[in-house]
């Protein structure tokens, strides 16, 4: 079962304890990350959001000081869209820079792009990531997800250690 699959169905557990530093597979080194997962589809959220179906459930992944974890997101100029709202705790994950995994045509309406959303594990320990899915037409603070209202929700809890 594919990591994104897995997130729709439920916990994931995943594991990027692999060989292999920096430069290499997972490392910091421009590789790709030793746990890479994406956030559940624009059409799964909303079937949460509606009640059609059930809240997803946290993924658990465990890191190697030195490792990454991956997020792949959905962006599209739509009402509704997943955000960031908690990077948890910074002293345990450096956030890396976000890349561009797909593109849209020029001039093509509601078409979307893929983002990696990364972070580089630096201490051992225990913390979590929180993704909202949001209806961006009632946030209060543009730029703050967290005065939105929240359609779903997706937690991510990372060991490293």
């Amino acid at each position: 079962m594919s990591a994104v699959a897995a997130l729709a169905a439920g916990p994931v557990t995943l594991t990027g304890c692999s060989s292999g530093g920096p430069g290499g597979s997972g490392g910091s080194g421009g590789g790709p990350p030793a746990a890479l997962l994406a956030l559940p589809a624009d059409l799964d959220a909303e079937a949460v959001a509606g009640g059609k179906q059930a809240a997803f459930e946290p993924s658990d992944v465990h890191l190697a000081v030195g490792r990454t974890v991956g997020m792949d997101v959905r962006v599209a100029p739509l009402p509704h869209g997943w955000r960031l709202v908690d990077e948890g705790d910074t002293a345990l994950l450096r956030r890396d820079a976000d890349s561009r995994q797909s593109t849209c045509p020029p001039k093509t309406a509601g078409c979307g792009h893929t983002v990696r959303q990364s972070w580089t594990a630096t201490a051992t320990g225990s913390t979590t990531l929180t993704w909202r899915y949001v209806d961006s037409a009632t946030c209060t603070e543009p730029q703050n997800p967290a005065s939105c209202r929240t359609l779903a929700s997706k937690e991510v809890r990372v060991t490293v250690g």
